[in-house]
């Protein structure tokens, strides 16, 4: 169960990391005998056959292959697992992207897909938010992928997601990366749009690595390098000042260095080891 402890000021903060494959067992086992993670966040669906449950670990569930954002809707054969497995690990919530076309039986087209920031999209997305909210019976954390290209009826993707966790009672994923490469394409400040966000709403934070594209002009995700110092400070003075913060989790591809991965934990633990909560007993 993810035991989360409400009410207690100033300790309510979980640090995880997120499983994506079976060869992470062994990495997030240790990490978790040692003390650097609570949880692991899962994204849903996964490899066949796998059981990241069996771990012994509390799960967060989150997914990044339901077009929340498509007029085609929701496919009821991958919102059915992901359903399953938060009942399954009685999750707290489930995360999902704000994404735009296609679905298939195994999901397609992830969250890079970014809708268009109008008010036609607005409306069919909380539609299907809501849909989604109410299938899971459960809360919903919407999230933003990487962003390469301006805004249109909106001020820009910030105030978007602000709109439709406002409109549908949702609350937020922050992906602190997500959000950095979005101000470095569109050449934006780097506080630039957090603002647009109810503080209340933002229960959990993302922190990966991301890298230059070749063209030296675009930056994208990097889940195989460590996140920058820029964003690792962001990260902790968000845990300082958000309210509602109740989770940070790291995202490290399977295939990157074990050592990396423990390093970035340790390093975290010493910036965010205060804010964590003791495990409920």
């Amino acid at each position: 169960m993810f035991d989360f402890l409400i009410g207690v000021a100033g300790v309510t903060l979980r640090v995880g990391a997120r499983w994506d494959d079976p060869v992470q067992d062994d990495r997030i086992k240790a990490a978790y005998r040692r003390g650097l993670i609570d949880y692991i966040e899962v994204n849903y669906p996964i490899p066949f056959g796998s059981q990241p449950h069996a771990l012994d670990i509390p799960v967060l569930a989150h997914t990044s292959s339901n077009p929340t954002c498509s007029a085609e809707g929701i496919n009821l054969n991958i919102a059915r697992r992901i359903k399953e497995a938060a009942d399954e690990t009685d999750s707290p919530w489930i995360g999902e992207h704000l994404s735009w076309l296609g679905t298939a039986p195994t999901g397609s087209l992830g969250y890079q897909i970014n809708p268009l920031f109008t008010e036609e999209f607005a409306a069919v997305t909380a539609m299907n938010i809501r849909r989604l909210r109410d299938y899971y019976a459960r809360p919903v954390a919407l999230e933003l992928g990487p962003i390469y290209i301006h805004s249109t009826e909106y001020e820009s993707e910030m105030h978007f997601l602000a709109a439709i966790a406002n409109d549908v009672d949702a609350k937020v994923i922050l992906d602190v990366t997500h959000w950095q490469i979005g101000n470095r394409n569109l050449e934006r400040p780097t506080d630039y749009g957090l603002s647009a966000i109810d503080p209340e709403r933002i229960v959990e934070l993302h922190i990966a690595g991301m890298r230059l594209g070749s063209d030296k002009r675009f930056w994208h995700d990097a889940h195989d390098l460590l996140p920058n110092e820029e964003v690792v400070s962001m990260v902790v003075k968000l845990v300082e000042e958000l309210p509602a913060l109740e989770a940070l989790t790291f995202e490290h591809n399977p295939t990157a260095p074990e050592d990396d991965f423990f390093k970035f934990l340790e390093e975290m633990d010493k910036h965010v080891g205060s804010y964590r909560a003791p495990v409920a007993a």
